[in-house]
């Protein structure tokens, strides 16, 4: 079937994924709208991203297995999309972006299930992109401090309404060998494209999807949905040492009304789907506060100050407000590489 060229679509494509997805769309996707019909046998509803595995019958009778790369099931799921929204046996027509380098891959941007016998649409399952994660439609109350005077953080806390203000990353401040280094960044060189785990800055600072804090007397627990990272932070430093960890080694302590993470040793690594190399001179703070709406509820702040004077001319800041959100259950992780 006849490419069509789509340079607008692509760059819709690509801001979504800078925002939903674990790695940039261009590592694997190129600016040629394509068209396939195939067969589903298997559908992972799962984080990073959602995939369909098809079986594609060619022009020449042959048949080959494609696969379907959709936004992280995050937020298809605030789509109304679950495990059961594609069926192993169904025949889906999926328009997208066609793989790069000619890999049998297409990304996922319209999809519809049709009838094996008339080709006529029985369904399609919307796409459309909401802005950022309904907040909950009752509107909770929970304590601002826990019973001993600390910050109540407890909870998990997701994206709220996407504008200002719930996420604002400002560029890196590069410094000349940072900006060397991102002239040179090319998404398919991505870590996370061959789905090897995130940095620190990446997986607390980065992301847009849930987190979830427990405090206990002496650490706190967070985790992370994307990624499926989690960290264990004690109020001490029974846990530090001098090995480099990808989630750097932590220590917190409580100031006041906030909560406060310093890390060092942490490796060199992409900090996001635009690149932004930090190198091993990395050391952050994280804050953690609670700044509660009364038109949307319980709300955590993070502010993330990051150092590195082998990249960055000054601090580099990073900041989100995640919003509280009872009952939430975190989707799995499984990662597949690209063809």
């Amino acid at each position: 079937m006849k490419a069509i060229i789509s340079t607008f679509l692509l760059a819709t494509l690509l801001a979504a994924g800078q925002a939903s997805a674990h790695h940039s769309f261009a590592a694997s996707f190129v600016e040629d709208e394509i068209v396939r019909e195939g067969v589903v046998n298997r559908y992972i509803f799962r984080n990073p991203h959602v995939l369909i595995y098809m079986d594609v019958t060619g022009e020449n009778g042959e048949q080959a297995e494609w696969m379907v790369e959709g936004s992280a099931a995050t937020s298809l799921r605030n789509r109304g999309w679950t495990a059961e929204t594609i069926q192993v046996g169904e025949l889906v027509r999926i328009t997208g972006m066609a793989g790069r380098d000619g890999k049998l891959m297409i990304s996922l941007e319209h999809v519809e299930v049709l009838d094996p016998d008339t080709r006529t649409v029985l369904r399609n399952p919307s796409l459309e992109r909401n802005q950022g994660q309904a907040a909950p439609t009752e509107i909770v109350s929970i304590p601002m401090q826990l019973p001993d005077g600390r910050p109540n953080l407890t909870g998990a806390w997701v994206q709220g309404r996407d504008g200002p203000g719930f996420r604002n990353h400002r560029l890196p401040p590069f410094n000349e060998a940072g900006d060397a280094l991102q002239a040179q960044w090319d998404p398919i060189n991505d870590p996370q494209v061959a789905c090897e785990d995130p940095g620190l800055v990446r997986q607390a600072g980065f992301t847009p999807h849930p987190v979830r804090i427990e405090q206990f007397e002496d650490h706190v627990v967070i985790s992370y949905e994307e990624y499926g990272g989690v960290r264990t932070i004690y109020f001490d430093n029974r846990d530090l040492s001098d090995e480099y960890r990808r989630l750097g080694q932590s220590m917190a302590r409580y100031e006041g009304d906030t909560l406060v993470i310093e890390s060092t040793h942490i490796p060199a690594n992409p900090t996001g789907t635009p690149g932004h190399w930090l190198s091993d001179r990395t050391t952050t703070v994280e804050t953690y506060r609670r700044l509660d709406d009364p038109t949307q509820g319980p709300m955590v702040e993070m502010e993330m100050i990051i150092t590195d004077p082998g990249y960055l001319t000054e601090p580099w800041e990073m900041v989100w407000k995640k919003l509280y959100r009872e009952e939430y259950e975190f989707i799995p992780v499984e990662c597949h590489a690209p063809y």
